[in-house]
C-alpha cells in the first residue's frame, strides 16, 4: 500500500509541477495572510485543491492538513493522515521563481510513513518509505555524511532568529563555518540530505513545514526534534532544530535556553 501511495504522489507532483511552469510567465494573484511577509498566490491554493482532490478520489477515508486549510482540517492524527505544503516558499515562488519545493507526507497514528520533498526548479526529489532508506530521483540515495560537526560546517538558522540572537544562536553561527538562509524548510532539508549544512534551526515551523522532512530525516539518522529536545507535535507548530547528531548534541543546550 505504502509503495502505491509513493508512485501516486510522484504522478501528483508532476501534474502540479506542469501547472506551476506553466504559470511562471502569467500574472500570479498575490494576497497575504498574517502579514505582508506570509504570502499566498492563486498558484499555492490551486495546488493545494489539487492534492486534496487526488487524496479523495483514491483514499477516501484518509484526512488532510495543507497549509491554505481549504477544507476540513482534522484535530488529532489519528488513523491516515496527510501533511501537505502545496509550495513551501511562497516569498521565493513569487519575489525569485526559484528556491521553494513541494512536501508531501503520509502519517497513521502519528507515525511518518512516508515523505517527499522536491525541488521544483532544480528537479530534485526525495522520497523515502519508512524503515525503507532514501531514494533520489529515483534512485538510492546513500548521504555523504554519516555525521558533521558544527565547527566543521555551515548552518541554516531562520535570519528573524540570527538577527535577534534568539535562543543565543548566533553563538553557534560564529562557531560554524558560516551562516545559510534558504527561505524555504524543504530546500533546507534537501541541503541537510546532502550535507551541505549540518543544522537547520527555525522558531516557527508548522506541521506541514516539517512532517515530510522529519520522514526523510529519520531515514538517515538526522535528529529532528523542539528546541526542548520533545519529539515535534505535528497538530501545532514547532520550535525545530534538525541536525547530524554531533551538531545536534552541541546545539541543544543553547537552542534550550530561553532570551
Amino acid at each position: 500500500m505504502l509503495e502505491a501511495r509513493v508512485a501516486l504522489v510522484r504522478e501528483w507532483i508532476e501534474e502540479a509541477t506542469t501547472y506551476i511552469h506553466e504559470q511562471l510567465d502569467s500574472a500570479i494573484e498575490i494576497q497575504h495572510k498574517s502579514n505582508r511577509k506570509d504570502l499566498v498566490t492563486n498558484v499555492d491554493k490551486a495546488v493545494e485543491l489539487l492534492f486534496r482532490q487526488k487524496i479523495k478520489e483514491n483514499f477516501p477515508k484518509d484526512r488532510y492538513i495543507g497549509e491554505e486549510k481549504m477544507g476540513e482540517t482534522p484535530n488529532n492524527l489519528d488513523g491516515g493522515v496527510w501533511i501537505v505544503d502545496p509550495i513551501d516558499g511562497t516569498a521565493n515562488f513569487v519575489l525569485q521563481q526559484n528556491h521553494f519545493a513541494i512536501m508531501v507526507a503520509y502519517y497513521e497514528d502519528g507515525l511518518g510513513k512516508l515523505g517527499v520533498v522536491y525541488d521544483v526548479m532544480q528537479d530534485d526529489y526525495f522520497e523515502a518509505i519508512a524503515g525503507q532508506g532514501i531514494k533520489r530521483n529515483g534512485r538510492v540515495f546513500k548521504p555523504k555524511y554519516t555525521d558533521k560537526t558544527l565547527h566543521e560546517s555551515l548552518i541554516a538558522v531562520n535570519g528573524g532568529m540570527a538577527m535577534t540572537n534568539a535562543h543565543k544562536v548566533q553563538d553557534l553561527i560564529q562557531e560554524s563555518m558560516g551562516l545559510r538562509i534558504y527561505g524555504s524548510a524543504g530546500i533546507e532539508i534537501i541541503a541537510l540530505l546532502k550535507g551541505e549544512i549540518a543544522a537547520y534551526v527555525s522558531p516557527r515551523l508548522q506541521p506541514w513545514d516539517i512532517a515530510a522532512g522529519q520522514v526523510l530525516a529519520d531515514e538517515v539518522g538526522i535528529k529532528v526534534t523542539q528546541f526542548t529536545g520533545a519529539p515535534l507535535d505535528l497538530m501545532h507548530r514547532n520550535k525545530v532544530v534538525a541536525a547530524y547528531p554531533s551538531a545536534y548534541s552541541r546545539m541543544i543546550g543553547n537552542l534550550k535556553a530561553e532570551n
